[in-house]
């Protein structure tokens, strides 16, 4: 008497089918890999853009500090003593005093030189990249 096979269908995946899925497994590395090379230089300009808004934040402050006060704006170098240009450890100011008209600001090893339009009677001081 012959055995019943358990197995009805003992067919699996063919060569070409395995071949595809690692020909696409292949793509999607490849995608993924040049998104996460990209994606630290974008957290480094986006840091960087961030601690020029601060900047500029904490100069507009003091500018309207001084705007309200009984004294009203006095100098653009009195606004310079007041305010903090100091950030977290990774950001160190090169080649001088940030305060003057502009100063290199270095992130992580890469450097950005910053301008800065001095502030008026109307308008506060602006810092740009260079």
């Amino acid at each position: 008497m012959r055995q019943p096979r358990l197995l009805h269908n003992d067919s699996g995946f063919t060569l070409v089918e395995i071949i595809a899925v690692l020909l696409i497994l292949g793509i999607l590395a490849a995608v993924a890999t040049i998104r996460y090379v990209n994606l630290e230089q974008n957290v480094r300009q986006r840091a960087f853009n961030t601690a020029i808004n601060e900047i500029n934040a904490r100069e507009s402050l003091t500018w309207s500090d001084h705007k309200i006060s009984a004294s009203g704006f006095v100098s653009d170098a009195k606004i310079f003593d007041e305010i903090d240009y100091n950030f977290d450890a990774q950001f160190v100011w090169n080649f001088g005093d940030p305060k003057a008209i502009g100063g290199v600001l270095d992130f992580k090893g890469e450097s950005f030189t910053l301008s800065r339009q001095v502030a008026t009677n109307i308008k506060p001081a602006v810092w740009w990249i260079k």
